[in-house]
């Protein structure tokens, strides 16, 4: 085994995962199906949006110059013609008249101004108008909202259904998207069970790291595959190494377990006989210091978790979603500076559990007091926030408990 460098700070591993990692290929799709995918380069528009001048409430349709006089006490009377919906036909408006307009309905030619309906009085076939109105008033000017050819979104955006509909209405029917990176799951102990089923010797335990991390990639639309549960043997760890490393099958490996300094503990070594490139083997943090981070032969990148499960779920939350991140084009995630009562520690990172609670100062507070222990899950279910407490400033940073794109 070569000999283990000093353990690097968070935001120094941070930038080593970031430097060994490239952003994915390019592909394009239809927009209708990019939801949750991250665009790869400007989407332009091709339409107006929008494509007319149209009505922004429903009302009358006039000509401002009709009614520049009018007055409580002189009105003005304009002749009533037939009432225009939205996707009717438009036609022109003669000077003297108005027309009742529904909302999205396209101005006829030569009306300008919308007169809104609880303003306006029918009297027999005519409209009394006692204000006046100036031109462009509750008109939806054409291209106010988006002129075809301008850039809707550039790269780096994540496509939610809002931009979905956005996409829609300008015409843009494929886009350029990044390709979503595929995750391959192993567990490594010995002690692990799939289910209670499996808990027949009283030494096991269920693994539940697999499906946590398993859960938590697929929230986000990551491709995730999990290929089972490995043995603390050399042979086991050689064996289930040699199926993940297939080349092709994923772009990024992942897995809990074996990764401290125990007798047991033999995924460095089962990475080290087949030339991986170990880039840290833990990190100044806590709960998770025995993260390992690794660059394949083919130059994929390999996590290894910690067994303890809030301690791998804080390193695929904050470090593997690093490079997913980078995969797609995206920069680092920043977290939010908040207040909190939590204590720093000299030379190490610490990611607390924590829930946001009201300040009587109105700032954004983080309470901490729910159980810190890397073993302990269910504080995690608790939680809604991770506060990421640093030796130096800023001293405390709070991020979503779910990863986000």
């Amino acid at each position: 085994m070569t000999e283990r460098r000093p353990r690097p700070s968070v935001d120094a591993a941070l930038a080593m995962i970031e430097d060994a990692v490239t952003p994915l290929g390019i592909e394009s799709i239809e927009a209708g199906d990019a939801l949750g995918r991250i665009s790869a380069g400007p989407a332009i528009a091709e339409l107006d949006v929008p494509r007319f001048m149209a009505s922004a409430m429903d009302g009358f349709a006039v000509r401002s110059a009709d009614v520049l006089a009018a007055t409580r006490e002189n009105p003005v009377d304009l002749l009533l013609g037939g009432a225009l919906p939205a996707g009717g036909e438009a036609g022109s408006l003669l000077a003297g008249h108005a027309v009742p307009i529904s909302t999205g309905a396209r101005l006829p030619q030569g009306a300008d101004a919308i007169l809104v309906r609880e303003f306006g009085e029918v009297v027999g076939a005519c409209l009394r108008v006692r204000r006046p109105i100036e031109a462009f008033r509750n008109v939806r000017a054409r291209g106010e909202d988006m002129a075809r050819g301008g850039e809707l979104i550039g790269a780096g955006h994540l496509i939610t259904p809002d931009t979905i509909g956005a996409l829609a209405a300008c015409g843009i029917e494929r886009i350029a998207v990044r390709r979503m990176p595929r995750l391959v799951l192993v567990s490594s102990g010995s002690e692990l069970a799939a289910d209670r089923a499996g808990l027949s010797d009283q030494a096991k335990a269920i693994d539940c790291n697999a499906p946590m991390i398993l859960a938590a990639a697929r929230s986000l639309g990551l491709p995730v595959r999990f290929l089972g549960r490995m043995a603390d043997t050399p042979e086991a760890v050689g064996q289930m190494l040699d199926t993940a490393f297939v080349p092709g099958d994923a772009d990024i490996l992942i897995s809990t377990g074996g990764v401290s300094v125990g007798d047991f503990d033999l995924v460095r070594s089962g990475l080290e006989a087949r030339g991986v490139r170990i880039h840290f083997h833990g990190v100044q943090m806590r709960p998770g210091k025995p993260l390992l981070f690794a660059e394949l032969p083919d130059g994929r990148p390999y996590f290894g978790l910690p067994g303890n499960p809030v301690a791998a779920l804080v390193a695929f939350r904050f470090f593997v979603m690093a490079a997913v991140r980078r995969m797609l084009g995206l920069a680092r995630e920043v977290g939010a500076p908040v207040s909190a009562d939590a204590e720093p520690r000299e030379g190490t990172t610490l990611f607390l559990r924590g829930r946001r609670v009201p300040d009587p100062e109105g700032r954004v507070r983080i309470d901490t007091s729910l159980d810190q222990r890397s073993h302990v899950l269910s504080s995690v279910v608790h939680a809604d926030h991770w506060l990421r407490v640093s030796p130096d400033a800023p001293r405390f940073l709070a991020y979503p408990k779910l990863p986000l794109l």
